[in-house]
């Protein structure tokens, strides 16, 4: 049996769904990965990336706007299972209006004594402090040159997962949904991403299976997850009204080595994840029903 993998140093991350209904239907933004970098190289990803020290700043949480009430640290586990401190929870909702605007140009935040969005001037404005070479730091300035604070009750806590032990590169990363501002488009800054689009889940499941865009694991269960939610909720509105207080556990799958080459993915939920060799996470007593309707045992080739 493998103990849960609490005392690793694994680098916390934020991801975002940005979410919009059109006349297309309902749509998530995707972005890809440039072919030669070291994490994920040419898949396709939601926004987001690495939580940074200014992320966890006095100066940033002085920019940090929530009135939510709903405990939302307490829903926020460590691998152990246990409770994340207030300020980690914080910073990670930071790190994920952050990654979002430097990576799609979207930026989850309002005027500091107004609850409007931007208009065409404003939006242009902004666009102009996204840089490739921006840093965390930036983005403060950025939020205190123009007296903006990050609205965080819009962000919707979505899922946890934890990269698996073998692989070489890994992170700690919370899922956000969100629907995106009205006004505002998405682009990719080009340095590490190369293409944006947005999917409904007919284009995505068609591109999927031609093989022109490739996915990670747990950005097809969180899909899945998401249409599903959507469908029983009947819209984005009410979807993310209904999803705001959803329990989250984290999720360290394992991978057990099969027949030419390929892997199983062994969930939490799994009845052997237990006794299944590698790092693990805390296991939960009961599961929420749309984790377990999720496909387990899934073959891929790394």
């Amino acid at each position: 049996m493998s103990a849960p993998a609490a005392e690793l140093m694994i680098p916390s991350a934020a991801t975002v769904l940005l979410l919009r209904e059109s006349d297309a239907g309902f749509q998530v933004l995707m972005t890809k990965r440039a072919a030669g970098l070291s994490f994920m190289a040419g898949l396709w990803v939601f926004p987001g990336g690495r939580m940074e020290d200014a992320d966890c700043s006095a100066a940033i949480a002085a920019r940090a706007s929530t009135t939510r009430g709903d405990g939302i640290h307490e829903r926020m586990l460590g691998i152990d299972g246990r409770p994340i401190k207030r300020e980690a929870a914080l910073a990670l909702h930071v790190a994920a209006c952050r990654e979002t605007f430097e990576e799609s140009g979207v930026l989850l935040a309002r005027p500091r004594h107004s609850y409007r969005g931007f208009d065409d001037a404003e939006v242009a404005r902004l666009a102009s402090h996204r840089t490739t070479e921006a840093t965390a730091a930036d983005f403060v300035r950025l939020l205190e040159e123009e007296d903006l604070v990050l609205d965080l009750d819009r962000l919707v806590y979505w899922s946890h997962w934890i990269t698996p032990s073998l692989e070489k590169k890994r992170f700690d990363t919370r899922f956000f949904a969100v629907q995106v501002p009205a006004g505002q488009e998405a682009s990719v800054d080009r340095s590490e991403l190369t293409h944006h689009a947005w999917f409904t889940e007919r284009e995505f499941r068609e591109h999927l299976r031609s093989g022109e865009i490739k996915v990670a694991p747990p950005t097809l269960a969180t899909l899945q997850d998401l249409w599903r939610s959507h469908e029983r909720h009947g819209g984005l509105e009410p979807m993310l009204a209904a999803e705001k207080t959803r329990a989250v556990p984290p999720i360290l799958p394992k991978m057990r080595a099969g027949e030419g080459g390929t892997y199983e993915i062994v969930l939490p939920w799994d009845t052997d994840y237990l006794s299944c060799v590698g790092e693990g996470c805390a296991v939960a007593e009961c599961y929420p029903d749309y984790l377990l309707a999720l496909p387990s045992r899934r073959s891929f080739k790394r």
